[in-house]
């Protein structure tokens, strides 16, 4: 037996997730012996985060028309951080659907970025 014969081994099977091997978190794709969530709230959140999406999408434009138009050099990161912020805490909301409240709370905190980012977007 060489070398590289000995190195070829089979990777251990991986072990599939249950309670008793460690707490998956809060923030995960749901796992296939979490309750489905239930297609009233499921609409509920879609509606709210393609409401946030397509504010988000009006900035941008917004934003490319101010740019062209000599824009400050601040306003396009600030704009890029407010809407990520945004983006990111929507995520998160749909990635803890499993939770109760979390989701909820999290699409409300997605809001305020998103309206700074319209008032910047107004602003100049």
């Amino acid at each position: 037996m060489t070398a590289v014969e000995q190195a070829r081994t089979t990777p251990a099977a991986p072990v599939p997730y249950t309670a008793e091997t460690e707490d998956p978190g809060v923030f995960r794709f749901p796992a296939p012996e979490d309750p489905p969530p239930g297609a009233a709230r499921m609409l509920a959140m879609a509606l709210y985060g393609t409401a946030l999406g397509l504010t988000g999408v009006g900035v941008g434009l917004y934003a490319v028309v101010a740019v062209f138009g000599g824009a400050p050099g601040w306003y396009l990161p600030a704009l890029g951080v407010l809407t990520l912020l945004s983006v990111l805490l929507t995520a998160a909301a749909f990635l803890a659907i499993h939770e109760r409240n979390l989701p909820w709370w999290l699409l409300i905190a997605a809001a305020p970025p998103m309206a700074a980012a319209v008032a910047v977007a107004l602003s100049y």
